[in-house]
């Protein structure tokens, strides 16, 4: 070991026998005749992790309330709101599949007594994964209607206000998983599919219909809102086929098991 005050080398012991410094705070970690990391800078990158994760959660938090109350707010702001957008549908995705494990656990205890559910990570990811995708979708149908019959926007932006207007689904959410847990499954249910609803129909409806009422490129807002539900139709028609017709149609197959 060596001393980080004086520089003064030790094989062992605990103090520095030249300046009287505690060896074990300046301790090094060796591996291959390279150092990798001090103790004290572990600690220091620790601690700076936990502190950006707290203003994070903190900075979404603010976020979350401020556009829950008044969602309209992210088609006049030009705050960069990508990140929290993008959390938020995230979030939505993992709350549903969070959702629909606790519901299979809780009807298979039921029915037979004992947990015959799929396992949570299967469960999960299948769920979270095919409502992630769903929303994908419908992003990228906002994105090529507003694209070329509405104000343009770029994707980031897009993406920002289907967010911002998808939090009541995430509220909605939560108090159905709240309902799955507490085993009033039919109340859970309704709500999950009202969710499921909100965030995949009624949300990217609205925000469609004011982007194509905002700057219209000669076309009627209606005949782009028609456009924006064919054409989204269209995208899961072929999503639908493309997993029917290859080896992960076996994904389907899990999600209709398990219902």
């Amino acid at each position: 070991m060596t001393c980080t005050n004086c520089g003064n080398k030790h094989a062992n012991g605990r103090f520095c026998g030249s300046c009287g410094m505690r060896m074990a705070e300046a301790a090094e970690v060796f591996q291959d005749g390279q150092t990798v990391v001090e103790a004290t800078v572990v600690n220091t990158e620790s601690n700076v992790h936990l502190e950006k994760m707290s203003n994070l959660t903190k900075e979404y938090w603010s976020y979350f309330v401020r556009h829950l109350k008044h969602p309209s707010i992210s088609l006049t702001r030009q705050d960069d709101e990508f990140r929290n957008g993008f959390i938020s549908l995230l979030l939505y995705a993992s709350i549903f599949g969070l959702s629909f494990f606790t519901l299979l656990k809780g009807m298979a205890l039921e029915a037979v007594g004992v947990d015959s559910s799929p396992s949570f990570l299967s469960v999960f990811l299948n769920v979270a994964g095919f409502t992630a995708v769903c929303i994908a979708i419908v992003s990228i149908g906002l994105f090529i209607i507003g694209k070329n019959f509405g104000p343009a926007y770029p994707f980031k932006q897009t993406l920002e206000l289907y967010g911002a207007h998808s939090l009541p689904a995430i509220v909605i959410g939560v108090v159905a998983l709240f309902l799955l847990l507490m085993k009033s499954y039919w109340y859970g249910i309704f709500l999950l599919i009202i969710s499921f609803i909100y965030v995949l129909m009624l949300s990217p409806g609205y925000v469609i219909s004011v982007l194509l009422s905002k700057k219209p490129k000669g076309i009627d807002p209606l005949h782009g809102y028609a456009a924006y539900t064919v054409l989204v139709i269209i995208l899961f028609g072929l999503l639908l086929k493309l997993l029917g017709d290859s080896t992960v149609g076996t994904y389907l197959a899990e999600l209709r098991g398990m219902l």
